[in-house]
């Protein structure tokens, strides 16, 4: 029971640190722009040793893509590609927020699990961790859907040589490490539910 609850509570830390590392950084997507390679995040995008905001103007784009030598169609691509996507990286952001807070959620009612209150309200604190790790399994898979959907559909087919990167893997990661937890900690719940059942007898 209680090992059941430190392998939930040790996959939670680890997904929960996947998850702020894959949010914050800026490799979920690398691909070729104008015969050098770029990589972009949920909040920056790079190219020639440079980062940039996403939410740069499409003013500031047109200065970095004049001054690369890219023409005028390829400009007019990029600014169709930028305003397109724009509203699925916002959601992609949000969710993936909304996961990392639901796990450490969950990370908190999962310690004080362990305090030594009576066993009802013990785990009833396991079951609530639990249901809050599914929680934020759930926002995590539609925000690597969302983004997922955008990259194969729209970005896949705007940019040349373009792959997935480690920041879209650990998402990826971390909703695996997220749905075990809660795995644990239900398996933990149901353990110490057959036992207070059976108890009286």
């Amino acid at each position: 029971m209680y090992s059941f609850m430190g392998g939930g509570l040790f996959c939670a830390i680890v997904g929960n640190i996947l998850l702020v590392v894959s949010t914050a950084t800026d490799y979920w997507m690398q691909y070729r722009l104008s015969g050098s390679f770029a990589h972009q995040g949920l909040w920056r995008y790079c190219m020639s040793g440079k980062c940039y905001m996403q939410t740069d103007s499409i003013g500031e784009w047109g200065k970095i893509l004049l001054g690369r030598g890219v023409t005028k169609t390829r400009q007019s691509q990029v600014f169709r590609h930028k305003s397109q996507v724009k509203t699925y990286w916002n959601a992609t952001r949000a969710f993936m927020i909304l996961s990392a807070m639901s796990c450490f959620a969950g990370i908190i009612a999962g310690i004080l699990s362990f305090a030594h209150f009576s066993a009802f309200e013990r785990f009833n604190r396991s079951f609530a961790a639990g249901i809050m790790f599914f929680v934020s399994t759930l926002f995590v898979l539609l925000a690597m859907a969302i983004y997922t959907g955008v990259t194969v559909n729209f970005l896949g087919k705007r940019f040349g040589d373009w792959r997935f990167s480690w920041s879209y893997i650990l998402g990826w990661v971390a909703l695996l490490m997220t749905f075990f937890a809660g795995i644990f900690y239900m398996c933990a719940y149901r353990m110490h539910e057959c036992r207070r059942v059976a108890g009286p007898r």
